[in-house]
């Protein structure tokens, strides 16, 4: 089982950011397609959720070879990067965000991001969305040798906040991300629709929208 000291202290809630704190997947769908467009390149739906969860890095090099796109990996990441900065500068938090950070916090428990993103990008929306000053850390995917479905995001976060797998929670709105989170050992939530429960790991819980934890998360 994996642990992060000899004797942990607290318990946390380790949250996803696109898609699931933030209210982003379309953005980012966007952004997709048009990263895509102006290559002559189209994408499809299919593709982009395969997308949803692993590290820029990782989706940049899928994408370059899939589609052969012109230019280096570092100008294409680039180019990417600065098109999603762009993006989330109009996403809001996900509907029941305040309110469930709220209750985490009043319940003492830890709270951290846990994301594929770049970690400034991360925390630059964190602070446009209001949310900067509920949040204990940040952990980007530019800060991890492995990143989802990899431990080591949620491993290194667990590690920081010097809690316990086995007291945390995780929320993750895609299979990559769960598969982190569950191999760190977390309780694991997974913000699913019903039509969309197939092919996660088997000890997820699903949740349809956060609100839906207010009360199932540690106890006060």
């Amino acid at each position: 089982m994996l642990e992060t000291d000899a004797s942990p202290l607290h318990g946390g809630l380790f949250l996803d950011l696109d898609g699931t704190l933030a209210d982003s997947l379309t953005a980012l769908k966007n952004v997709y397609y048009s990263f895509l467009a102006s290559f002559g390149a189209s994408g499809d739906e299919v593709e982009f959720q395969r997308l949803n969860g692993p590290p820029l890095g990782e989706i940049i090099e899928r994408l370059r070879m899939a589609h052969k796109l012109p230019g280096t990996p570092a100008d294409l990441l680039q180019k990417y990067s600065a098109m999603v900065s762009q993006a989330q500068q109009s996403v809001r938090p996900a509907a029941g965000a305040h309110e469930l950070l709220a209750h985490a916090r009043a319940c003492g428990l830890k709270i951290a991001v846990v994301t594929s993103s770049p970690k400034l990008s991360a925390q630059r929306w964190l602070a446009f969305g209001g949310l900067a000053d509920e949040i204990d850390d940040v952990v980007g995917g530019d800060e991890v040798n492995a990143g989802k479905p990899a431990a080591e995001p949620y491993v290194r976060a667990l590690r920081r906040l010097n809690c316990s797998a086995a007291l945390s929670h995780a929320v993750e709105d895609s299979r990559i991300g769960a598969m982190s989170a569950v191999a760190a050992g977390l309780k694991t939530w997974a913000l699913a629709p019903p039509n969309n429960r197939a092919g996660w790991p088997g000890q997820v819980a699903f949740i349809e929208r956060l609100t839906d934890l207010l009360g199932r998360i540690s106890a006060c």
